[in-house]
């Protein structure tokens, strides 16, 4: 039950936590006169999203001594907290692999951004290694920025309308995590071996993120 609590928390925080980036993302455009980011400008502003979104996660779960003034480590929140984060950026990841299989496939065409696979896969070793050395320097976690999210995601968490909006996209959010469960365990049908052919594809581009995911 907690884990389950803990699951769907977060996915409320992950839901608050793109919406406010797209916000962030709107203004950026403003300012740039919504031409298309660089390669390294888009990757820059995604690593810091990744690790904004990693800090907000560690700092939910971590927990802080009243009587003593000390962090607790509390691994039955911190490693359950790092999975789930992981899941989710991994399942972005891998959602948008499949879009631009599909898109590839069919030959349509596809929004202007820029695309780097590897740079992709670096930033979910870069959100994996920040989680583990905040777990060596927590007080970290504690920055200017990282409570500026928190208190707007907690007053958008607690508002009318809003809130109850966010807590269906964290009941959803649940539900996604728990099937990419089952099917990860479930047995794969034997499929008839398709002809090998040469690799052809060349870079694509990166479909627009989904600030709501």
């Amino acid at each position: 039950m907690i884990l389950l609590t803990l699951l769907f928390k977060l996915g409320v925080r992950f839901a608050i936590f793109n919406f406010i980036w797209f916000f962030i993302e709107l203004v950026r455009k403003m300012l740039t006169g919504a031409r298309p980011p660089f390669l390294a400008e888009h990757y820059l502003l995604k690593a810091v999203k990744y690790i904004l979104l990693v800090n907000i996660t560690f700092a939910y779960c971590l927990d802080f001594a009243p009587k003593e003034p000390t962090y607790v480590l509390n691994w039955q929140k911190l490693l359950p907290g790092g999975l789930i984060l992981m899941l989710y950026l991994l399942g972005k990841f891998q959602k948008q692999q499949e879009q631009l299989q599909f898109f590839g496939a069919f030959q349509m065409p596809i929004q202007q951004q820029p695309y780097s696979k590897n740079a992709e896969i670096a930033l979910l070793l870069l959100s994996a290694l920040t989680f583990t050395g905040l777990y060596f320097f927590p007080y970290l976690s504690e920055n200017f920025i990282a409570l500026w999210f928190e208190s707007n995601i907690r007053s958008l968490e607690k508002a009318f309308f809003l809130g109850f909006i966010f807590q269906v996209l964290g009941f959803f959010f649940v539900l996604n995590i728990f099937l990419r469960i089952l099917k990860a365990f479930s047995p794969k049908p034997p499929g008839p071996k398709a002809p090998q052919e040469s690799d052809d594809y060349t870079d694509f581009e990166e479909v627009s993120d989904q600030h709501l995911d």
